[in-house]
């Protein structure tokens, strides 16, 4: 194995990632991870390093500003851009459950179901990070869609305008339960 992309594995680049790029772009890699790591301190979150590679065909390059663009041997376009995502705990479950995985990495608990993966796949630096991220002002649980008592109301006035409506126009008054059900599954379509 090349020793440069066994460096860019142990900083965390996945080997998919790794697999699409060409010898010239490992290089590259390899030297900006070399040099940022003698600029730069640790951080005091989780730094991960992204590449994104995207093959186009000449059809579908047509017009698009492409960065770092490279033609391949059978003519398709690949365009490769690099970026950073900072890690820390979004909740205080989040916290909890790296605090256990980082235990698990340190060997004061043993390691099994979820937290145990995750304790194997990842990096102990980048555990530590999630792991010591503070409590304050994080929510108990992560939520996707936070949605309010009056966003809440809103939505089921508009359900009931939209059902009073459909039995108004579309509907007759002797409608079952059952046919009314069978009509907004379609109408929901």
């Amino acid at each position: 194995m090349n020793p440069k992309i066994a460096i860019l594995l142990h900083e965390g680049f996945s080997i998919s990632t790794l697999e699409n790029l060409n010898e010239s772009q490992i290089n590259l890699l390899y030297e900006k991870v070399k040099k940022s790591k003698k600029e730069t301190k640790e951080p005091k979150e989780a730094v991960t390093k992204t590449v994104t590679s995207t093959t186009y065909t000449p059809d579908e390059a047509k017009g698009k500003t492409l960065k770092n663009a490279t033609v391949n041997a059978d003519g398709t376009i690949t365009s490769t851009s690099e970026g950073e995502v900072t890690e820390k705990a979004l909740s205080k479950k989040q916290q909890q459950f790296f605090g256990i995985v980082r235990g698990m990495q340190k060997g004061d608990i043993p390691k099994k179901g979820k937290a145990g993966k995750t304790a194997k796949d990842m990096d102990p630096e980048d555990v530590k990070d999630f792991a010591s991220t503070k409590h304050k002002n994080l929510p108990t649980k992560k939520t996707d869609k936070k949605e309010t008592k009056e966003d809440s109301k809103k939505s089921v006035k508009k359900l009931e305008e939209n059902i009073l409506r459909l039995l108004e126009n579309d509907l007759p008054p002797h409608t079952t339960k059952g046919e009314l059900l069978k009509t907004i599954k379609l109408f929901k379509r």
